[in-house]
């Protein structure tokens, strides 16, 4: 299958690398390009089965209404694709149905609560849980000097969206944990890649959350499972069906921080190896790029 990507192929820690990455391992022939040049997307596209439109906000493709013409002029059936939350975030919901990357054949994101508001907007959509990288599979090296403490969490702290919960929860694991938990992601500690890797292998316990709303988290998810760590995440609805149970996941709920801490101290490392070897697994065999991509390809020739 002949496959043209708008995505990110400069920026190698994007997860449009690994959307194309893994196209490539299922033997696609991909084509990615970046989002600004529509002279090459509109060249690519006769000849290709699918055009594969993975958005970037601030990064927007110019006369996008031009791109979609020429793919269905083509043949060419579109596919929009992201990881965001719409619903719930005032300045996302108000642009729903009205850019024109929601006016593909098929839009997938991970905001999968919303089915009959997306319909309402005359949008085609799918949800995506999102997947990791077959490349985040192998560990990292453990390195207790340079990443010391044993309860962490990655990521900012942003208002809007994560309303207080997030701030809440790092104020909580400061206060209960004090030198024993460390904060990343700021601008100041910035971690990707085989560092990010190196870090997770290190840490005894990954501390997450993302926006409450049915159905949606991060892709933060499989990517510290997929790296080995044993996580902390809030009981989303929809995790436990994936497979993301409290077998796998330590789950707590949003704000109730004291059976959170209680399970943190008095679960065994054994415990948490198990949890850690079994959310691996499960990231490897149904959480993969290469998953999410059978199952768009499934649904565009209608075998799903």
């Amino acid at each position: 299958m002949r496959v043209v990507l708008i995505g990110l192929p400069d920026l190698t820690r994007s997860w449009k690398h690994d959307l194309a990455a893994a196209g490539e391992r299922l033997g696609w022939d991909v084509v990615h390009l970046p989002p600004h040049d529509l002279a090459r997307i509109c060249r690519a596209l006769p000849g290709a089965d699918l055009l594969l439109w993975a958005r970037t906000p601030g990064r927007s493709t110019p006369q996008g209404e031009r791109v979609l013409a020429a793919a269905r002029e083509a043949g060419v059936v579109t596919v929009g694709v992201h990881l965001d939350l719409y619903w719930t975030r005032p300045a996302r919901e108000a642009e729903i149905g009205r850019h024109p990357w929601w006016q593909c054949d098929f839009v997938f994101t991970a905001d999968g609560g919303h089915q009959s508001e997306f319909a309402a907007r005359g949008v085609n959509h799918r949800w995506l849980p999102p997947p990791a990288s077959r490349r985040w599979l192998t560990p990292g090296v453990v390195d207790r000097d340079r990443w010391p403490q044993p309860l962490i969490f990655v990521g900012t702290c942003p208002a809007g969206a994560h309303r207080d919960h997030r701030r809440r929860l790092l104020t909580w694991a400061r206060a209960r944990y004090g030198p024993r938990f460390g904060w990343y992601g700021t601008p100041d500690r910035r971690v990707w890649g085989e560092d990010l890797s190196s870090l997770y292998a290190t840490a005894r316990i990954v501390l997450a959350e993302s926006v409450p709303s049915p159905k949606y988290w991060s892709d933060r998810v499989p990517l510290t499972l997929a790296r080995g760590a044993p996580l902390a995440h809030q009981g989303t609805e929809g995790l436990a069906d994936l497979g993301f149970g409290p077998d796998v996941v330590l789950t707590y709920e949003l704000d109730q921080f004291g059976p959170l801490g209680d399970l943190i101290d008095n679960i065994t490392d054994r415990e948490l190896r198990e949890r850690a070897e079994r959310g691996r697994a499960l990231v490897e065999e149904q959480h993969l790029w290469e998953h999410r991509l059978q199952e768009i390809e499934a649904v565009v020739h209608g075998t799903r």
